[in-house]
């Protein structure tokens, strides 16, 4: 009581967001070729590298001495395509503006940035025989052409509606197109430049999406392809033993003039002309990617935040750093653990970062997963990290206060992984339910309507999946509670457009058993989000495409409109302080919420938009993503006091 009387009547002024960095820093490399650098004629490996907040880039690293340099990109967030053209030129390919950027390998700078209009991703490119480059794209799925001399761009069309995605165009020995797409209705179809139209596939070439040409031949998985008409033939150059499992022709690595074939963790070069398979390397590479191959028969590739070359019957791989800082990048999500410290993670990357709260002090870890995506969110017992990643689908634990040894998956290592079960991004997110235990919420892999609520032991990592508890539609919210799971839903698929002839739903599943109890429907509704649960799991908090709501305990049937007054929620992570107090973005407003009166006041803006909100309720601090940045904001005193006053906490 005295509490309250001494609570202001009224609503502080708002905070002071204070900025404290741009913690989430690094390297998503996408793409990579090895060239002749025509400064020095030594080897250069140009890789393109992702970033949100400052643009694409190219990363130019000299393989003899390790030195290397970063140069900004005109356009583009990044890119999955990097390609050599006449002229000492590379172009790339981006997304999200789809725009074809031309770079001059001897001057170091770009020289031209060309636009393709409606189209977001250029997704990869090969030489026409008409010497027009070609890119396939999201999510028009249409066939582009960009001259090499005037740097025109046209549109060829798109061949193969209702697919959204051209998503791999390969050369084939007579200049023709193989274009592959994909996802609603996959297919593949030939466009000849000669005659600017498009053609069935023979027989021979059904179910093959990418391959490359390579003396005269087309080579796809463990076939070959020769003759105007494309038959299949058998391979004219030396393969690898079966006994030692399936072989493959790598695309990516093959050129013309030099064969890459794989066979499991062997790497094989084969130069035509030659009349040997030359070893390469024998190695796991543990979520590496191979790039491209050098001219004294070495392979370079990539692995999180470092890159490898390997050659002459490698056994062993050896990182090297990116020789150049990675840019800071926006955090995916925003938590914050008992001690204090802050983690997020950026979009794609698989990393973490934390940020010590004491010394301000922040760490970026290196990959934390042999599968490339990034982590979605993190939940923390007993100083561990239990971070759900996307696109394996894992669980990840990372104790940080044990050594790093990712590579041997010590720590961090991956506790239990759904990708093989069906399920691979965790658009739920994770928590530690009030029985000590991980819930997860994951929609469907590509082209699969559907999701799960995951139940995992943390010691052990055994799992449970309820497999599409409301239907088949993807979790996007969890929350638990007294035995009971609060799931919302969404119509959102991987490589699919949003479900129709439905809409989003929130129900209560009871864990034990796996029984749904309630489940409702809500017309017009793409996305339900279940924030918090309160009043000892009475009270449920939720957001219908935005707009905040709650569903209360005996039937749990949603109210609408119970915060009609309350400003939309825009951001990813929100927090919950005071046992009731919602703290969510707004677009540049933080918003405290009162999860039982509806009331809303504005705590802080920062000068972009919010994307996650987290909280330190025992130092009385929020923090703030916007951007690549981190901002704190501190609840004065007067503050707290009437925060407390209202939820009736001391």
């Amino acid at each position: 009581m005295i509490l309250a009387m001494s609570a202001p009547a009224h609503a502080p002024p708002p905070a002071r967001a204070v900025l404290v960095g741009r913690p989430c820093r690094a390297h998503n490399v996408l793409a990579g070729r090895v060239v002749s650098d025509p400064r020095t004629g030594r080897d250069l490996l140009v890789m393109t590298d992702m970033n949100e907040t400052t643009g694409a880039e190219l990363i130019l690293v000299d393989l003899a001495s390790g030195s290397g340099r970063s140069v900004r990109a005109p356009a583009g967030a990044g890119s999955w395509v990097l390609n050599q053209v006449p002229g000492d030129r590379m172009v790339v390919g981006t997304f999200y503006d789809g725009r074809f950027m031309v770079f001059d390998l001897r001057r170091r700078r770009f020289t031209a940035s060309v636009a393709f209009p409606g189209e977001s991703y250029i997704w990869n490119l090969a030489l026409g025989g008409d010497g027009r480059l070609y890119g396939g794209t999201y999510p028009g799925g249409k066939l582009g052409a960009l001259d090499l001399g005037t740097l025109a761009v046209e549109d060829c069309g798109a061949a193969a509606p209702p697919n959204l995605y051209l998503r791999n165009v390969s050369a084939l020995p007579d200049g023709r197109l193989l274009c592959n797409y994909i996802s609603e209705k996959p297919t593949t179809r030939i466009y000849d430049p000669a005659k600017r139209s498009y053609e069935q596939v023979p027989d021979s070439l059904v179910g093959v999406s990418i391959g490359a040409s390579w003396n005269g031949y087309f080579v796809a998985g463990s076939s070959v392809f020769g003759g105007p008409d494309l038959r299949r033939v058998s391979a004219p150059f030396p393969t690898p033993h079966s006994s030692r499992g399936d072989w493959s022709v790598d695309p990516y690595l093959t050129t013309s003039d030099v064969l890459w074939l794989t066979q499991g963790s062997t790497v094989y070069r084969f130069e035509r002309g030659a009349s040997d398979l030359q070893l390469v390397a024998n190695l796991a590479l543990r979520g590496g990617r191979l790039l491209a191959g050098t001219r004294a028969g070495e392979v370079v590739g990539v692995r999180g935040q470092q890159y490898f070359v390997l050659g002459h019957g490698a056994g062993k791989m050896r990182l090297r750093d990116i020789p150049s800082p990675g840019g800071a990048r926006p955090t995916l999500f925003l938590r914050c653990d008992l001690s204090g410290r802050i983690w997020g993670g950026p979009h794609f990357g698989q990393t973490l970062f934390h940020r010590d709260p004491n010394t301000g002090d922040v760490v970026n870890t290196p990959t934390v997963s042999d599968h490339g995506g990034e982590v979605y969110d993190a939940a923390f017992k007993d100083g561990v990290v239990y971070a759900a990643a996307y696109a394996g689908g894992e669980i990840i634990r990372y104790d940080p206060g044990e050594p790093w040894d990712q590579w041997n998956h010590t720590n961090p290592r991956t506790l239990c992984e759904f990708g093989s079960r069906g399920y691979i991004r965790p658009t739920g997110g994770i928590l530690i339910g009030d029985d000590g235990r991980l819930y997860s919420g994951w929609m469907a892999r590509y082209g699969t309507y559907g999701g799960a609520l995951a139940v995992t032991d943390p010691g052990s990592g055994s799992s449970r999946l309820i497999e599409d508890p409301l239907g088949a539609q993807a979790i996007s919210g969890v929350v638990v509670a007294g035995g009971r799971a609060f799931l919302g839903s969404s119509l959102g698929a991987n490589g699919l457009p949003n479900k129709k002839g439905e809409w989003a739903r929130f129900g209560v599943t009871e864990v034990s058993s796996g029984q749904v109890t309630f489940r409702q429907e809500l017309a017009g509704v793409s996305t339900v989000r279940v924030l918090a649960v309160i009043e000892d799991g009475n009270r449920v908090i939720l957001a219908l495409d935005g707009k905040l709501c709650a569903a209360e305990s005996p039937d749990y049937h949603v109210l609408l409109p119970e915060f009609a007054g309350a400003p939309r929620l825009t951001s990813n992570c929100v927090a919950v302080m005071f046992d009731r107090w919602l703290m969510y973005g707004s677009g540049q407003a933080v918003v405290a919420l009162d999860c039982m009166s509806g009331d809303s006041f504005a705590l802080a803006t920062v000068p972009g938009q919010v994307a996650n909100v987290a909280a330190d309720p025992a130092r009385g601090m929020l923090f703030v993503s916007s951007g690549a940045e981190l901002h704190r904001v501190t609840l004065s005193r007067n503050w707290r006091r009437f925060l407390a006053a209202r939820s009736g906490t001391p």
